[in-house]
């Protein structure tokens, strides 16, 4: 092969690979083109910053509520810790000649122990009812065994709300 055919041949080669490098190269600032214009934003369409910006706010919000339902919670809870929703409950026979254990004792006691004692003694020909009231667990008031039972039985049954 003579010197001009093969000065041609290697111009040629390397005019392809400038070719396909240019190729490459066209694709890659097309695609920087397009990730440009997603970022800038075309027209009225918003850019990638404003975009985070706005999402930034809203997670903002989001935490903003979540705090107010946090303390609404907490506040709840305390409230919870003062209804009476402890109940303990003892039937029994209250004379020897009555049967079916129609009197009760009923214990109704917050998480604190405090609340009141109700009890029913029940007799052929008349009924009796109390109210005690209890703080701590406790009362002033002189407490029957069924009473005193009943209070136990309320304060076993608490169910601490776990937080």
């Amino acid at each position: 092969m003579d010197q001009q055919t093969l000065i041609a041949v290697v111009a040629g080669a390397v005019a392809l690979v400038a070719l396909a490098t240019a190729g490459v190269a066209n694709n890659r600032l097309t695609h920087m083109r397009r990730s440009m214009a997603m970022l800038q934003g075309k027209n009225d369409a918003k850019t990638l910053l404003e975009i985070i910006s706005e999402n930034v706010q809203r997670v903002e919000g989001f935490e903003k509520v979540m705090r107010n339902q946090a303390k609404r919670q907490e506040e709840l809870f305390a409230l919870l810790g003062r209804s009476a929703r402890n109940l303990g409950v003892v039937r029994y026979d209250a004379f020897d000649d009555m049967g079916g254990k129609m009197s009760f004792s009923a214990a109704l006691l917050d998480d604190h122990g405090n609340g009141l004692v109700l009890t029913s003694i029940n007799a052929r020909a008349e009924s009796r009812a109390y109210a005690k009231p209890i703080k701590g667990g406790t009362s002033e008031h002189n407490l029957s065994g069924e009473e005193q039972r009943a209070i136990a039985s309320a304060l076993g049954t608490q169910q601490k709300v776990k937080r």
